[in-house]
């Protein structure tokens, strides 16, 4: 799922977010505690669930996106945030059992 970033929204969060920066650091405290959390939550081991590799790359999914709309709402250059984007939909094709083009192995050259 691609973010619109032509006009500064993007389609995986539900709300718009806005530029935070204060004395030069780009961020807040709340959105590096949101990143964090999210981050953490990818990570952590669901003890009632099995892990398989389809959960773990569903994990790095979570995990790239939160890194995404972070940038996001820091106020990164879109085509940072694009390519976590691009990043992150390549993983979920893997979910879906396709190999995207970014993920395939180059084939040498004879």
């Amino acid at each position: 799922m691609r973010r619109d970033t032509r006009n500064g929204t993007a389609r995986r969060s539900p709300k718009p977010r806005k530029q935070a920066t204060i004395v030069g650091i780009p961020g807040t405290s709340k959105s590096k505690a949101e990143l964090f959390r999210r981050l953490r939550r990818a990570f952590e081991a669901t003890p009632d669930v099995r892990e398989t590799p389809e959960r773990t790359r569903e994990r790095y999914i979570d995990a790239i996106d939160s890194v995404a709309d972070y940038l996001e709402s820091i106020g990164a250059d879109a085509v940072w945030v694009e390519r976590f984007d691009e990043l992150s939909e390549a993983l979920e094709g893997l979910v879906e059992g396709g190999l995207p083009p970014i993920l395939q192995p180059a084939t040498p050259k004879v």
